[in-house]
């Protein structure tokens, strides 16, 4: 009797060492990133301050690193100021602080501001504008973020208007580029699109 006793304790004991070591040989979970819904873009004239506030709804992307920028799906644009296409209003030989921010907002009842994921992870991010017209130049602006090789991701934009025109835009939320200078086209980037906002400026 005790022997069968001793034999089923000493085999749950290695039952109980198996599953423990099992436990302990898993891979911790991924962590997976959060989807982004919306993109907030504020247009700031550094020579008055006064501001306007652009919201664009956001289609989510996967990561797989093919140039997913090309999607059969059109990203649904939200302009604040009504109208089918988004237009942000610029005056010539001016200067404007852009300001992006991220959020996910599939719970109507919890926004989430995914840009602070965002800047936890400036190596694996940067953001870029295409536009093929010279009367707009983009830099860096001040208190942009900057990832841990010295280049900003640009949150934070200045941009520089000289001429009248119309110029169309297209904005890219990029993950894990191959590169984040001297690109010229959404191409040169590599990596994959985590989220796609597009616009017209009016430069007057």
């Amino acid at each position: 009797m005790l022997k069968n006793i001793f034999t089923k304790a000493f085999v749950f004991a290695i039952i109980l060492f198996v599953v423990s070591c099992d436990k302990d040989d898993s891979p911790d979970p991924e962590n997976e990133e959060e989807a982004i819904t919306k993109a907030v873009l504020v247009v700031t004239n550094t020579s008055d301050n006064s501001s306007e506030t652009y919201n664009f709804e956001v289609e989510g992307h996967h990561h797989d690193h093919d140039d997913d920028h090309t999607d059969d799906g059109d990203d649904d644009d939200v302009d604040d100021h009504e109208g089918e296409h988004m237009k942000v209003e610029l005056e010539s030989n001016s200067t404007y602080l852009f300001e992006i921010t991220f959020f996910n907002e599939s719970d109507p009842s919890n926004s989430i501001d995914v840009t602070k994921e965002i800047i936890e992870e400036a190596d694996e991010h940067v953001f870029f504008y295409e536009l093929t017209d010279s009367s707009i130049t983009i830099e860096s602006a001040a208190g942009d973020t900057i990832d841990s090789s010295g280049d900003p991701i640009h949150l934070k934009t200045e941009w520089t208007t000289t001429s009248a025109a119309i110029v169309d835009i297209v904005g890219y939320l990029i993950h894990e580029p191959i590169t984040k200078t001297g690109v010229s086209t959404r191409t040169d980037l590599g990596g994959s699109t985590d989220a796609e906002i597009e616009f017209e400026a009016h430069v007057e």
